[in-house]
């Protein structure tokens, strides 16, 4: 049965071994946000209506210095790239997307952010879910924070 959420109860639920702070975020668009911050990495939990669900989510932006090189990349290292990202990415409960600097999805070759998703919804909204949904999108941006190091050992 659906159950109503609100952020006291999200707040509550988040245990406190695995984070390190909760802070309220102001957003006009949102019924609450919180960022979670969970070993230097933050987080958002947003509910955007009453009775909608919960999105645990963030984005990592990606700097000129990074994104030339995935540009200058040859196909072949490009594609094994996307490949690897792609993989580690289906293997975590997340949606994901390549964007641009106006969040339009993109090729992978002109990105400049990757978002992670992680909804929960009101039929399933429980403690377990939300700590699941927000170690999944920590370990997806864990992964993606690394990016350099994966373009490295593809570049050999």
């Amino acid at each position: 049965m659906p159950q109503t959420i609100d952020r006291a109860q999200v707040t509550e639920w988040i245990d406190d071994e695995l984070v390190e702070s909760v802070e309220p975020v102001p957003d006009e668009a949102a019924r609450f946000n919180l960022t979670v911050e969970m070993s230097g990495m933050l987080v958002h939990v947003i509910q955007r209506r009453p009775g909608g669900p919960l999105l645990l989510g963030q984005e990592i932006e990606y700097g000129e210095g990074i994104r030339s090189r995935i540009q200058n990349m040859t196909a072949a290292d490009r594609n094994e790239l996307v490949a690897r990202v792609r993989e580690t990415l289906t293997t975590i409960p997340v949606v994901y997307g390549f964007v641009d600097e106006r969040g339009t999805n993109v090729a992978f070759e002109d990105l400049q952010r990757i978002f992670l998703e992680y909804r929960i919804y009101p039929d399933a909204v429980s403690q377990h879910e939300l700590m699941t949904g927000l170690v999944a999108v920590w370990k997806g941006m864990r992964y993606l924070d690394d990016l350099v190091t994966l373009i490295d050992s593809i570049e050999g």
